[in-house]
């Protein structure tokens, strides 16, 4: 299998069975994920892609996602991609500020999220995510800083 097709990238078996947990977090402990139809696409260490389907369901009075929704999806990109780096799931992950641009409208189709970490320190983390459409083009791009605290 592909690292395309693999829902993670770990290296180790260690990593492996965290990302797995990730992943069934996700799945079972997150109704919002259900509710926008994320998923989980691939793993690696400070790093995440997370899909959502666009839809008519999504969509505001101009017929086009709505911007909180793309919102939703850098945030659980950018959450996700932090979770691989706290061993065992020991620390809650909080959003305490989101800046996202809004390139380009989408409608319909796959919409793919991937979220990287890209400084960390202490209790504070800062993280970026792009949102992609089906055939590539960028939709929108965000910074979030995180808090971590203790569960």
């Amino acid at each position: 299998m592909s690292e395309k097709d693999s829902p993670s990238s770990a290296g180790t078996d260690e990593q492996e069975e965290r990302f797995k947990k990730i992943i069934e977090d996700r799945v079972s402990g997150a109704p919002f994920y259900e509710l926008l139809g994320l998923s989980v696409e691939t793993l690696a260490q400070g790093e995440a892609r997370v899909k959502m389907k666009a839809s008519a369901r999504l969509h505001n009075t101009a017929g086009i996602v709505h911007g909180g929704a793309i919102a939703a999806l850098a945030d659980a990109a950018s959450g996700v991609a932090m979770a691989t780096l706290i061993p065992g799931g020991s620390r809650r992950i909080i959003t305490v500020e989101q800046k996202v641009n809004f390139i380009a409208p989408v409608r319909e189709g796959d919409l793919i999220g991937t979220g990287k970490v890209f400084w960390s320190e202490g209790d504070i983390a800062v993280s970026e995510a792009e949102i992609r459409d089906d055939e590539g083009n960028l939709v929108a791009k965000s910074i979030a800083t995180h808090m971590l605290s203790a569960r």
